[in-house]
């Protein structure tokens, strides 16, 4: 993968995430090229300068979108909108939960992509669901050109991630004629940040309320239901697979066979001992006072006891459904020797696994070296099993 920041892993995936969501490389590399000093701050880097540069390009880009839209400009608006709403994001990602400006970033890029969402053809439906006592916050895009009831995708997100950031595999289904429900989950964006709900093992709750969901709208074929996850969510979505029947097709994006040996390997955490490579180099996208937060816990020992949940093993035999596997084999965050692992435990007839080699690019996590055609495979994989001719057979 491309290191923006050489020897700062988590500083460099960040901007090659924003650049796969839809970031233009000018307006980021006009915000961080003079921060390479702030890089190689220990142990994560200057995180207040990360956040005044990120938030100066969000503010700047905000502002044009506004012009724009005051001069009924929409094309130019709408795109604005979507690009301020990526660089909020990142703005806020670093900051420590308990700082006072991480609320006031996190709810610009919400705003944001909101503003956005609306200038969109046809229109980005924005919302919460009620779960459990509280909410999952979500977006729902129409399928292009659709015909009656279309075949839609539920898109899950990872650790650090957020469904907003997640758009552009939206979009991708749309356009192939399958709608997108896409959420943040338990732990995620903004329904951790707005309703406090930390990570949970058992993601099939959350992806049945989807279901349950997409069961009442009239524009949808419920008979016809897949479900996306990326990073984390590559073990979300085929946990979620393995119990919920009514996800016909699954795609487990960077798939995680066992997240506590990952977080094993990324901070060589020991019982007893807490962890010990949590610095900038470490392959990780996220700070550890973060990853605390996600997970609803204190410290390192509570977080690595509660990860004791979250493995595949003795889940994936009851995947039935179409299930495709994508992964790197430089994917410094998921060694292809458990995807190949949990491969083998799947029980689906159909399943496969598909490594992007570095001679073909795309060997890096979520393939963010390079994402194409990566994507447009993924959407073709679901668009055939999902076209309306497809017959399931479980």
């Amino acid at each position: 993968m491309f290191q923006y920041f050489p020897n700062n892993y988590m500083w460099s995936l960040a901007v090659m995430r924003a650049l796969a969501s839809g970031a233009n490389f000018g307006e980021v590399n006009w915000a961080c090229s003079g921060l390479h000093e702030a890089a190689a701050v220990d142990p994560d880097g200057d995180l207040a300068a990360w956040h005044r540069a990120w938030m100066g390009l969000g503010n700047q880009v905000l502002t044009q979108a506004e012009q724009a839209a005051q001069r009924g400009h929409s094309v130019s608006a709408r795109h604005a909108f979507m690009r301020a709403a990526i660089y909020y994001q990142w703005a806020e990602a670093f900051l420590d939960p308990d700082d006072a400006r991480a609320p006031h970033a996190f709810d610009r890029h919400l705003a944001a992509f909101a503003q956005g969402a609306e200038l969109m053809e046809p229109r980005v439906e924005v919302f919460e669901l009620p779960f459990e006592g509280a909410s999952l916050t979500a977006y729902f895009v129409p399928a292009c050109g659709a015909r009656g009831k279309a075949p839609v995708v539920i898109l899950t997100d990872g650790l650090d991630g957020t469904k907003e950031e997640m758009f552009y595999v939206a979009q991708a289904l749309a356009e192939r004629g399958i709608a997108c429900l896409a959420f943040d989950g338990p732990g995620q964006g903004a329904t951790l940040r707005l309703h406090k709900l930390t990570a949970r093992h058992d993601s099939e709750a959350a992806v049945s309320r989807m279901c349950d969901y997409l069961d009442t709208r009239d524009d949808i074929d419920a008979g016809r239901i897949g479900l996306i996850g990326v990073s984390l969510g590559a073990y979300y979505a085929p946990r979620a697979a393995a119990f919920e029947k009514r996800i016909k097709a699954c795609v487990a994006w960077s798939a995680i066979y066992d997240y506590h040996a990952a977080w094993v390997r990324r901070t060589g955490y020991a019982p007893g001992a807490g962890v010990q490579q949590a610095g900038r180099s470490a392959a990780r996208g996220t700070t550890g006072k973060h990853f605390l937060r996600v997970m609803g816990v204190d410290d390192w020992d509570a977080a690595f006891r509660k990860l004791e949940a979250f493995r595949l093993a003795g889940v994936a035999s009851q995947i039935a459904c179409s299930i495709l596997l994508v992964q790197g084999e430089r994917d410094m965050q998921t060694p292809i020797a458990e995807v190949t692992q949990l491969l083998e435990e799947i029980g689906s007839k159909d399943k496969t696994l598909r490594v992007w080699r570095a001679s073909e690019g795309g060997a890096s996590h979520v393939q963010l070296d390079r994402q194409e055609p990566a994507l447009s495979e993924i959407c073709d994989w679901f668009f055939d099993r999902l076209a309306p001719q497809r017959k399931f057979d479980l």
